[in-house]
């Protein structure tokens, strides 16, 4: 009985172990596959925000605030953990996107927001405003 009793822990043991690496490995592709579709969604949106953007705003900053952007996105959970990136200010930033588009098009001064917010969830701060 002692015996039958060892050779099931060692099998659990195995499949415990097993079980574990299967699951690292998976939160290691959930991973790369967040990233991936973050660096996606704000490549979609950058083109989206320069297509539609009036002449008064400055496609420099825009290409700028979303490289940032990405930069801070291909570093998660990192920038995440340390701070660099905060999610409620990201939220505010998708829902903000969200309404200004609602009509259609942007304006120069709903982009600059946006940028704004943007630039505010990743925690960098302009010089001179």
């Amino acid at each position: 009985m002692k015996l039958d009793l060892q050779k099931w822990k060692l099998h659990l043991t195995k499949v415990l172990i097993i079980g574990l690496i299967f699951f690292v490995c998976l939160s290691i592709l959930q991973w790369f596959v967040i990233v991936y579709l973050i660096s996606i969604a704000t490549e979609m949106l950058k083109e989206a925000v320069i297509s539609q953007a009036p002449d008064e705003v400055d496609r420099d900053d825009v290409i700028k605030t979303f490289e940032r952007v990405k930069k801070r996105a291909q570093q998660l959970p990192f920038s995440f953990i340390t701070g660099k990136i905060n999610i409620r200010k990201v939220k505010a930033a998708v829902e903000y996107a969200i309404a200004s588009v609602e009509d259609g098009s942007w304006d120069a001064e709903e982009i600059k927001t946006l940028l704004r917010f943007m630039n505010a969830s990743i925690g960098y701060k302009r010089d001179t405003e």
